[in-house]
């Protein structure tokens, strides 16, 4: 009997250990299995519309940070006031109400037209200043409304329980220049309900090389064939408007209040990366004169009446100017830069364009934007 008490007091020191050990062991973050939190370093939580953000320590490695540090870089991309995850971006900060400057008038997005079942496909006329000339190609601005995979971040072909509508604009632009054609096309995509940005894709492709660039969950990834201008990691600023996106995302402005300023994050499309940091712009809006042609009205003449508003961005020398049409959904008619660029609106209408892939499909396109 003795050497039973003996035996239970040598254990006891072992079982106040593990007590204490349980005991401090701090809670998992909610959604994620008892001790993940703690054991992986994975920081979870739901976005502004339920929407999940996920970082993970590999991924914060790659930024350089250390393990400790992959949890404080995490926690923003998990959403809520301020965060750069799902369900929050450029533009639109969950903390912002929906009525303020910042957020601008969402009417253009909520628009019923989006659920027609095709797109606003627009050509352009395309003067783009390069090497110190200016030459002529085309662009294409393609504005549709799709279901989204908040998991996998791409466009869903089932849609779940957990999926939302975005809109996506695919900028494309053909432009030659001398003996070879730069070829270029990014793809945005907001959520239709928040207007916050999901993602952001762009790729330049010439002779020379190809460039492209991806921007998912607030992490930003660059890849160039510029020496210094290689494969790099970035975190995208919180409240910067992609300009590339400015053909849809200024659509809020042409209404309701108006910031006087915004930030605007460069090019991606233009595959400069060397000094990629958001820049202010003020922002200036006017009465356009003249409007819509008929070719811009498309069918119906939706979005080619009632004139048209300029929407005007200084900062320093830098000057982007565009024309919007005042009906709804605010098509883009002209957009000019200080260098020489010039965008010319020279059809647009509402299409099912994914179905005119067959030989005759490009009878579409006015002769100058073959």
């Amino acid at each position: 009997m003795r050497n039973v008490f003996w035996k239970c007091l040598a254990v006891l020191p072992l079982l106040c250990l593990t007590l204490w050990w349980i005991l401090a062991d701090p809670p998992a973050a909610p959604g994620t299995a008892p001790g993940q939190a703690g054991a992986t370093g994975i920081a979870s939580g739901t976005g502004i519309a339920g929407a999940t953000g996920i970082a993970s320590a590999a991924a914060a490695a790659e930024l350089g940070t250390s393990a400790e540090g992959a949890r404080t870089a995490a926690a923003p991309l998990a959403g809520g006031p301020g965060s750069l995850g799902i369900g929050s971006g450029p533009g639109i900060d969950p903390a912002i109400p929906a009525d303020s400057a910042a957020a601008g008038d969402p009417a253009w997005r909520r628009a019923p037209l989006w659920d027609d079942g095709k797109a606003e496909f627009c050509a352009y006329e395309v003067s783009w200043a390069h090497y110190g000339h200016v030459y002529q190609g085309r662009a294409l601005l393609v504005l549709v409304k799709e279901p989204w995979n908040p998991a996998l971040d791409v466009k869903a072909d089932h849609p779940g329980h957990d999926s939302f509508d975005v809109l996506k604009l695919n900028q494309v632009r053909d432009v030659a220049t001398g003996i070879y054609t730069y070829h270029q096309m990014a793809s945005l995509f907001w959520r239709r309900d928040s207007g916050a940005l999901q993602k952001l894709a762009a790729t330049s492709s010439e002779a020379c090389g190809i460039s492209y660039a991806e921007m998912t969950r607030g992490r930003l990834q660059t890849h160039d064939y510029f020496d210094g201008q290689g494969d790099r990691v970035q975190r995208w600023p919180p409240l910067a408007f992609p300009e590339d996106g400015l053909p849809a995302a200024l659509r809020a402005f042409v209404t309701g209040i108006l910031p006087p300023a915004i930030e605007v994050f460069p090019s991606l499309l233009a595959a400069r990366y060397p000094d990629l940091a958001p820049r202010s712009y003020r922002l200036e809006r006017r009465a356009a004169p003249g409007g819509a042609t008929p070719a811009a009205g498309g069918a119906g003449g939706e979005g080619g009446g009632g004139g048209a508003v300029e929407l005007r961005l200084t900062s320093g020398a830098s000057r982007l100017t565009y024309t919007f049409a005042a009906a709804l959904p605010h098509r883009l008619l002209r957009f000019e830069r200080e260098d020489g660029t010039v965008y010319r609106l020279a059809k647009c209408e509402r299409l099912p364009y994914w179905e005119m892939h067959d030989p005759g499909g490009e009878s579409w396109l006015p002769a100058a934007v073959r």
